[in-house]
């Protein structure tokens, strides 16, 4: 007779080896993206796949001036709290954080391809002055722009 999961019971009794899709009560013969697909949580609420779309677009053509919380939330036609909770619900980053990282990417796309370009070249991605840029490309790398360039090289 064994015991199932017996504990403290003086026999060694080894647990049945389980199977993910046993764990997780699925039938076998699923792709491991549906088994993942439903460990993933289900958010709701966040902004809409069109409103998040128009708020993208209008970002990406205004890296290059200030876009204020409240321009953005114009955008989206939300209140500045509710599309920041919204927008930080779909993209998983504040607005600000998103923005600073679409200007860190478009830098990065001036000054990691061409081993000439100074950061005249990447001011145009809507950074006030250099220390800014190198502050946020640290941040987002780990290694500064001059020290990346080096490494690319």
């Amino acid at each position: 007779m064994t015991i199932p999961w017996a504990v403290n019971s003086g026999v060694s009794q080894r647990a049945p080896q389980q199977t993910l899709p046993g764990i997780l009560g699925i039938e076998a013969g699923k792709s491991a993206g549906v088994v993942f697909a439903q460990l993933r949580p289900q958010f709701r609420g966040g902004l809409s796949p069109g409103v998040l779309r128009r708020v993208r677009e209008y970002i990406e053509a205004h890296l290059e001036n200030n876009v204020s919380l409240e321009v953005l939330a114009g955008v989206a036609g939300l209140s500045m709290s509710y599309f920041a909770r919204a927008f930080k619900q779909s993209e998983g980053v504040a607005p600000h954080d998103y923005l600073m990282r679409r200007r860190v990417h478009r830098a990065l796309g001036a000054f990691g391809w061409n081993g000439s370009a100074s950061f005249g070249d990447c001011s145009a991605s809507g950074f006030s002055d250099q220390s800014h840029f190198t502050r946020r490309f640290r941040q987002y790398f780990g290694v500064t722009p001059s020290r990346y360039r080096w490494l690319t090289r």
